[in-house]
């Protein structure tokens, strides 16, 4: 059995694999993905993010510039060198574009009109809808919730590239419900429906 993830099991793996790798600045998320460190990242993410961690192994972290908006040519540009390099049969999802992408991309796809918008702009078939029967949702869910038994968060679903899952779940049954049948902490989401009541 996996040993549980703890404080000093995330230090631990993350000195390791920054000794390994010998980086000197903190590594995007799509490097930790690559190096097969998808589950350290969430789990660092849980305690306290990249600004607590690349502070403990004393790393810089190198700020994006998130301010600054693409532009529609940028966007394009950048879609266009990443279809010609992959040549995908449709246009891809968001969760394809954030793992493939330069850093933002997808972000930057989803705030200019999405994916619909893009693919008919380059003429392209829009990415397959999946179909999520409740199997699939619960064996999802129980994944993504193991280490901590309680509701995950937005970012985690979309770090798991699973955004389109999220949206499922709150167009249909909801998150209560499947908290509920999952045995599930869900007190962060009913705070913040109390506070935005």
């Amino acid at each position: 059995m996996a040993s549980r993830w703890t404080e000093e099991r995330v230090a631990r793996e993350l000195e390791a694999w920054f000794a390994r790798r010998c980086f000197d600045a903190w590594s995007t998320y799509r490097t930790f993905v690559r190096d097969g460190n998808k589950r350290l990242h969430a789990e660092l993410m849980r305690r306290g993010g990249p600004d607590r961690w690349a502070a403990e192994l004393g790393v810089p972290v190198v700020a994006h510039p998130r301010g600054r908006r693409r532009s529609d040519a940028e966007v394009r540009a950048q879609l266009r060198a990443l279809l010609r390099q992959h040549r995908p049969r449709r246009f891809p999802t968001q969760a394809w574009l954030r793992e493939h992408g330069p850093a933002g991309l997808a972000s930057a796809v989803s705030s200019s009109g999405g994916t619909q918008r893009w693919a008919r702009e380059l003429g392209m078939a829009p990415a397959k809808r999946v179909h999520w029967s409740d199997e699939d949702i619960e064996r999802e869910l129980r994944r993504l919730s193991a280490s901590t038994r309680r509701w995950p968060a937005r970012t985690e679903f979309e770090q798991a590239g699973l955004g389109g899952l999220l949206s499922v779940v709150y167009r249909g049954r909801g998150a209560g419900w499947w908290a509920a049948r999952l045995g599930l902490d869900a007190e962060h989401l009913r705070r913040r429906r109390r506070g935005s009541a």
